[in-house]
């Protein structure tokens, strides 16, 4: 088959995270795009002085030195296009977690109509507005004025009004932005994103463009908040503003011949592609977790929902401790420690959030606390119901910590701990890092993007059973019959099982083979929500083949330390090791 002449033969994906700067390199070879490695190094946008460009370089120097080829000249540029000799690269992509909160305030007619739709906008971007001013909300313009300015926005999106009226009503709301405006020195005034009237935008422009940056998008009110000109609009607005910010970001944009967009869009972009993938109709539940905040995207049938939680694995950590006792994070971790020692760590991991854990045990004491990141962010992002009901299809685990793991199944157990939902749910981990770069890449190259969908970007972990005790249930002994299954394999072989109760049983299966399951006795005490127990249940099988958790509604670990580390440490050993993924 013959390939465009124009066809990028190696790409470069930069992952711009908080701590760290990730390079993923894709090769075109035999008429498909391969994943061919990665590195990472310390992101270096911390000082004022320094730029985040010399990350990229120190992460890409790696990269060549891995693969023994060259992608930076003597200046430390990318050489673009690539040269016979294999040496350079033809295209780079890019997304960005490292700016701070672009701080986007929204100003509409109604909260039903524009200021809804602005809402639905920035939700695209897990970007929640510092202050909304309603033009029908009944307050003075001097209170409008003074919330505006205690808000203190780096972005004011203006809209309201039809094609065809509301014309002065959007005037009175201008009025109130130009008085905020002028109170400001032209340093501190925010710019200015107008998706109003059409009928408005000349007046708009006439008063604005000399007060500060403007930009005019489509009416939002017009064409909802699905259209991908107000989108670009949106994303254009936020680069903008980052490279303001981020020293060195602008320098890399100039340099790698393209704009990046914001991580937590590419994340959630990635999630709703997926979403489209999912031949049964169930929701897919993206988790990303990084230092400073946790990504969680939920996606049905290309519906997205998006939100950026300031929960994490470094700066944020004194934030989540404020939700539970540090005796109950100590409780998950599998080893004799006092709670003074496990409070010394977690003190130096939120002032150095780079720390890498050095050996298993600090490397516990990170997993125990993403259990608990889980569980806040299914507490503040209403999840609860989703994780309850059958809806959920999958759970996409993103992330260095669970990322960077000697055994997967050690992340497979923080999703099933700090999520526990209910009914059939298939793991994957992002081991290599490429959730983001999948949506950073979508319209750069989606060639590119559609050859590592159909490969095994993800690792499967396998298929996780959980089913749901009815609150009459009574106390039946762990480790007894609790259900009867059989698999069938491709071949037609049955095997049958008898799951127990209170305990997490797999059954090992072959990587990446087709397999039914059929529920032969189900007791009336417990219910397997979402899955029809009358029909076979097609899966394919992850490298832990098929796993039951039938622990309970709740996980309650026992209340001395010596058994709770005896029952941590048996969980882990009934899950078992895990099958490695054929090359």
């Amino acid at each position: 088959m013959s390939q465009p002449q124009n066809l990028a033969k190696t790409v470069i994906y930069v992952d711009l995270g908080t701590v760290n700067t990730r390079i993923c390199l894709f090769d075109h070879q035999d008429h498909s795009y391969v994943f061919v490695g990665a590195a990472s190094a310390a992101t270096s946008n911390t000082d004022l002085n320094s730029s985040v460009y010399s990350g990229v370089v120190d992460a890409v120097r790696k990269l060549e030195r891995a693969t023994k080829r060259k992608f930076l000249d003597q200046n430390s540029n990318f050489m673009m296009p690539m040269k016979p000799d294999n040496s350079g690269i033809d295209q780079i992509g890019f997304s960005y977690t490292c700016n701070l909160d672009p701080r986007i305030a929204i100003m509409g007619l109604t909260q039903t109509g524009s200021l809804q739709n602005l809402r639905n906008l920035l939700a695209r971007t897990g970007i929640k507005p510092v202050v909304e001013i309603c033009a029908a909300d009944g307050l003075a313009i001097s209170e409008n004025i003074d919330r505006l300015l205690d808000a203190d926005p780096r972005i004011v999106i203006l809209a309201g009004g039809t094609e065809v009226g509301a014309e002065k009503a959007v005037y009175r709301l201008g009025e109130i932005l130009m008085f905020a405006c002028k109170s400001l020195s032209r340093e501190q005034r925010p710019e200015i994103l107008f998706m109003g009237s059409a009928l408005a935008e000349q007046q708009i422009e006439r008063v604005f463009s000399k007060i500060t940056d403007l930009s005019f998008a489509p009416n939002i009110l017009e064409i909802g908040s699905n259209d991908q000109s107000s989108l670009h609009s949106l994303i254009t607005m936020i680069n903008k503003n980052a490279q303001k910010q981020v020293p060195g970001l602008k320098d890399l944009c100039d340099r790698a011949r393209t704009d990046g967009i914001p991580g937590e869009f590419a994340f959630g972009r990635s999630i709703r592609l997926m979403s489209r993938l999912n031949k049964e109709n169930q929701h897919i539940l993206g988790i990303d977790i990084g230092s400073d905040h946790t990504l969680i995207a939920k996606a049905k049938n290309l519906d997205l929902s998006l939100h950026k939680l300031p929960l994490g694995i470094g700066s944020q950590i004194p934030a989540l401790l404020k939700s539970f006792e540090l005796s109950e994070l100590q409780s998950w971790i599998g080893f004799q420690i006092k709670e003074s020692e496990v409070q010394d760590y977690i003190c130096n991991k939120s002032v150095y959030p780079d720390l890498v854990p050095a050996n298993q045990y600090s490397a516990q004491i990170e997993q125990a606390l993403t259990r608990f990141v889980l569980k806040e962010s299914a507490k503040e992002t209403g999840l609860n119901t989703l994780l309850r009901d059958g809806s959920l299809g999958m759970v996409l685990l993103s992330g260095s910590v669970v990322r960077n793991v000697e055994d997967p199944g050690d992340s497979l157990l923080i999703g099933m701990d700090g999520l526990h939902p209910f009914g059939a749910i298939d793991y994957f981990l992002d081991m290599n890092g490429l959730a983001s770069a999948v949506g950073a890449l979508a319209q750069l190259n989606p060639i590119l993007v559609s050859h590592i969908m159909n490969a095994s970007t993800f690792l499967n972990l396998g298929k996780v059973i959980t089913p749901s005790f009815n609150q009459k249930t009574g106390k039946t002994q762990d480790g007894k019959k609790l259900l009867n299954i059989a698999i069938r394999d491709e071949a037609g072989n049955v095997r049958k099982f008898d799951v127990p109760r209170g305990r997490i049983f797999r059954i090992p299966l072959d990587y990446g083979k087709n397999y039914e399951l059929d529920f032969l006795q189900v007791p009336k005490e417990i219910s397997i929500p979402g899955v029809r127990i009358w029909t076979p249940l097609g899966f394919k099988s992850g490298c832990f083949g098929v796993v039951f958790d039938t622990r309970g509604n709740s996980l309650d670990l026992p209340k001395d330390r010596t058994s709770q580390i005896a029952k941590l440490k048996f969980w882990k050993e009934e899950l078992g090791p895990w099958v490695v993924q054929p090359s």
